[in-house]
């Protein structure tokens, strides 16, 4: 597929909303719609966005600074909905892990209220994770689009079935880790289903700690990081990301193309956009891809030697490789540790001390 033809998802992240809007009629014969919070009040903000202004460990979570960022997130979104109207489609992501529901009349209620949210800022869908959630608002308004999110953990044809019977999905966008399994896009596109997929952010593949962290989140407890590398220094290749010179692996199974970052700054659903675009292979690792183990490395290493991680250096076995056979192929860790000091090379090695009394 020619790169001018690819079609991506790209998130609102809060800054002025006319200049994001300017900026995404640039560019919208590529852009499917925005994804954007949904703003309930100025007070309160349930998704992950919240940790951008409440700290990961939420120390700044009642502070009168924090509050302010918050509303003006929320204000910004609401604006943002409110010009947009007929310029791009706008679809809202409900992820119901982050709310929690006593009992069948508050889940009732809360489909209801989501229902009144997209009449009220006219909204062409939403992004649902929760099945129960999905059934309420199509019955609801069954004529509002439904997309699947990726926490929905969309790995099978059967559960797909059931979505789109009950829930009238549109577009099913199955879990990160699904890029390293380009076998099984296939069999889901061409059972017929619309295929969204997120390739800028995704974790180390196979993370041990990825449900613990999901549920950190859901409970609105601080999701403390162990260490999110735990085989060295080659876990920075080790991602579910992929690479913009990849798409082209991809272009025949993904309909869309989904860029993360709401809780991003300035310019970066732009840039990334723009390079996946370009196929740009010079950018740093670091200014492209979103995970935890990108975050682990700005902790871990000085920007200029960030900055030496460029994409032209992530080897292409990665693109359908699982990493099972670590042990003996330890290509990524030769790329790495060519490109990095060696003294930062043990930083990357997840490491428990015992001791006894």
């Amino acid at each position: 597929m020619n790169s001018n033809h690819r079609i991506y998802s790209l998130p609102y992240n809060g800054t002025d909303p006319e200049w994001f809007l300017q900026e995404a009629e640039k560019r919208k014969q590529n852009i499917d719609h925005v994804y954007c919070e949904l703003p309930f009040d100025e007070g309160e903000m349930i998704s992950h966005v919240r940790f951008t202004f409440d700290g990961k460990d939420g120390s700044r979570m009642y502070s009168e600074e924090a509050r302010q960022k918050r509303a003006q997130y929320i204000r910004n979104c609401f604006e943002f909905l409110r010009i947009s109207k007929g310029k791009v489609r706008r679809i809202c992501p409900v992820n119901a892990m982050y709310y929690q529901f006593q009992s069948e009349e508050e889940l009732k209620e809360f489909a209801v209220s989501l229902c009144r949210l997209a009449n009220r800022y006219q909204l062409e869908g939403f992004i649902i994770s929760e099945y129960q959630v999905a059934v309420l608002v199509h019955a609801l308004l069954p004529e509002l689009e439904i997309h699947t999110s990726c926490n929905a953990y969309q790995w099978d044809r059967r559960q797909m079935e059931i979505w789109r019977e009950k829930c009238g999905v549109a577009v099913f966008n199955p879990p990160r880790e699904i890029l390293r399994r380009p076998a099984r896009l296939k069999e889901m596109h061409e059972a017929g289903y619309k295929l969204k997929c997120l390739i800028n952010e995704g974790c180390l593949s196979g993370c041990p700690n990825s449900f613990r962290h999901n549920l950190s989140i859901s409970l609105h407890c601080y999701a403390g990081i162990l260490s999110c590398c735990q085989n060295g220094v080659g876990d920075l290749f080790r991602a579910n990301w992929i690479l913009p010179r990849w798409q082209k692996h991809f272009d025949e199974y993904v309909d869309i193309y989904k860029i993360a970052g709401r809780n991003s700054a300035g310019d970066y659903p732009f840039k990334t956009m723009d390079a996946y675009l370009s196929e740009n292979n010079d950018m740093a690792l670091t200014d492209l891809m979103i995970s935890g183990t990108v975050m682990f490395a700005r902790r871990m290493l000085p920007e200029n030697a960030l900055r030496a991680i460029t994409l032209d250096k992530v080897p292409d076995r990665l693109l359908t490789c699982e990493c099972n056979d670590c042990g003996r192929c330890q290509l990524c860790d030769r790329v790495l540790r060519s490109l990095l000091p060696e003294e930062y090379w043990e930083r990357f090695r997840f490491k428990i001390k015992v001791t006894g009394r």
